[in-house]
């Protein structure tokens, strides 16, 4: 959603609407428009099939989502309110399965949201609003699959590729490689990837101790971009391998990993790797051994109780009010893991709110009310291209959009209006960065210190576990995974150069982590260096001018650890 949500709302929004209208949906077709957009989005960002695949479990939860609650509120308010917190809570606990699901979370939050809350111009029937929420779960499904038919896996292949010349992900690419086939081409990529890196980073680790510029390091790095454009490309041309001869052992560690980058990528071996059903389902199960401590989950919490208390307020609002998607949207929206992550989502909101409510002042004082209707288009067209980008003047176009629109269709006193938008908003951050925050509580991590420890502890016992029961391997991943998790600071006030060498020290735990498994998983690659590595990184030996790529990256780890502790 980089080019904001306009270009969504034209492609999705208004087919479905359409077809609710022939479907004979009449008012409610709206309410399919936005579930259209929203069941999109739920499914966007990763390989087709396991997106469609996902999409296709969820489309009765989007449905019930999207009909139940609208329709429960006229037998009982309370039972509504209580369907859309267990709807909204249990998809915010979604993202546990993977980052993959935070589009989920996002998508399932605002379907239930928008579609109890949108106000219509007239009443409708039970039975219009289920076509019309029908109708926009299956353009959902038809526009996913017209979107990623050409090409279904070019997510999987450009989140790969961004490991070799980007700042790629190296858990959710091997996640996404995971739900897409398994195709042993792109496992062999996977694996040299972590091997390049390794490499790379030794090499850069030894010039920055010589202090001095080696042509060759930009060499390496062209060549890998070269190799990540053919990885991305849908089809490639023949392996074109040459290794140069640079008399580095790092860097002709990397370029042997190019090598056989390159050869994967040019004869595309797509046979899929076999990986045991246990061990698939061992490694997709949440843990629960300390739940509440997992951020995550404590969003969902404080996510439930903060929509509970928006539902609540909104009792004091006159039955079909306008401004009550309002309250809830902005509420959900602004609600972030963090608290400060919160007060990012909500200083934006606070200054396009007061911009917005100034211009709306001086468009009531200077401009004649039949001039509303195309004020509410453009501030539509403004707010919507630029509430993800820019959200401050997203917001700020919102409120003109907001207050014009209702004046004009549902001829509101625009001064009443204005006033009633800013108390919504104003209520809504306050249950967003005051009260959820008050009654589920951030839990204060360990110092920095004690996390870095952690984390080099974790990642020791994650390597020396390789090879041992499969349970002992998958809960010491967990935890290896967890403490680099953890290293993401919250509380701490680091300084850029302390941001960057925590990002780098985090990243050499995964690759050392990644590099250990791949080695496991092939029974022809032996890599006696590791438990070498794994003493230079405890602090128990030092690595030498004949050491391998792993025991210069664990050197390099262990520098960047003594600077930070």
């Amino acid at each position: 959603m980089k080019g904001g949500l306009l270009p969504l709302l034209v492609i999705v929004a208004v087919p479905a609407f359409v077809v609710g209208t022939l479907l004979g949906a009449g008012p409610a077709a709206v309410v399919g428009a936005f579930v259209a957009l929203f069941g999109l989005i739920t499914s966007l960002g990763g390989p087709l099939w396991p997106d469609l695949r996902r999409l296709a479990v969820l489309a009765p939860v989007l449905f019930g989502a999207a009909v139940g609650p609208r329709l429960l509120a006229d037998l009982s308010r309370p039972a509504a309110f209580a369907l859309i917190v267990v709807i909204v809570t249990a998809g915010a606990l979604l993202p546990l399965r993977g980052s993959r699901y935070s589009t989920t979370a996002l998508g399932l939050g605002m379907v239930t949201l928008f579609a109890y809350g949108i106000p219509l111009l007239s009443p409708a029937s039970s039975r219009q609003f289920v076509l019309a929420a029908a109708a926009g779960v299956v353009v959902a499904l038809v526009l996913r699959l017209a979107f990623g038919i050409a090409d279904p896996s070019k997510p999987t292949r450009a989140a790969v590729a961004d490991l070799l010349d980007g700042d790629g992900d190296v858990s959710g690419s091997v996640s996404l490689w995971h739900a897409d086939g398994r195709r042993r081409w792109l496992g062999t990529v996977l694996q040299e990837a972590g091997r390049f890196r390794l490499a790379r980073r030794s090499a850069e680790a030894l010039a920055r101790r010589s202090d001095a510029e080696d042509p060759a390091l930009d060499d390496l790095r062209a060549r890998a971009h070269e190799v990540a454009d053919r990885v991305r490309a849908k089809r490639s041309d023949p392996p074109r391998a040459t290794t140069p001869d640079v008399g580095n052992r790092p860097l002709d560690a990397a370029h042997a990993a190019l090598d056989a980058i390159d050869r994967a990528a040019g004869e595309r071996d797509d046979a899929p790797v076999s990986v045991p059903a246990e061990a698939r389902r061992d490694l997709r199960s949440v843990p629960l051994s300390g739940w509440l401590r997992t951020a995550q989950v404590r969003h969902a919490l404080r996510t439930g109780l903060g929509v509970l208390a928006a539902l609540l307020l909104s009792m004091r609002l006159r039955p079909g009010d306008p401004l009550l998607p309002t309250l809830l949207m902005t509420t959900f929206g602004v609600l972030q893991a963090s608290w400060r992550d919160t007060l990012g989502k909500a200083w934006p909101r606070v200054v396009g709110l007061a911009a917005g409510s100034a211009v709306v002042i001086v468009v009531i004082l200077l401009v004649p009310s039949a001039a509303y209707a195309p004020i509410a288009g453009v501030a539509l067209v403004i707010g919507l291209s630029t509430i993800t980008t820019r959200p401050a003047l997203g917001s700020a176009a919102m409120v003109c959009m907001s207050v014009a629109m209702n004046s004009s269709l549902r001829h509101l006193d625009p001064v009443g209006t204005l006033v009633e938008y800013v108390l919504l908003t104003a209520g809504a951050l306050v249950i967003a960065v005051v009260v959820g925050f008050a009654v589920v509580p951030g839990v204060r991590p360990p110092v920095l210190r004690a996390r870095v420890e952690e984390a080099v502890s974790a990642t020791v016992a994650a390597v020396r576990s390789l090879g041992g029961p499969r349970g002992d391997v998958v809960a010491a991943q967990r935890r290896a995974l967890r403490a680099t998790a953890d290293l993401t600071p919250d509380h701490d006030r680091l300084t850029t150069d302390q941001q960057a060498d925590l990002d780098r020290f985090r990243e050499g735990l995964v690759d050392l982590r990644v590099l250990a498994t791949a080695s496991l998983l092939d029974p022809d690659h032996e890599h006696p260096a590791v438990g070498r590595s794994l003493a230079v990184l405890e602090g128990t030996a030092e690595p030498g001018p004949d050491d391998g790529v792993l025991v210069a990256l664990a050197g390099e780890v262990r520098t960047v650890r003594d600077r930070l502790v």
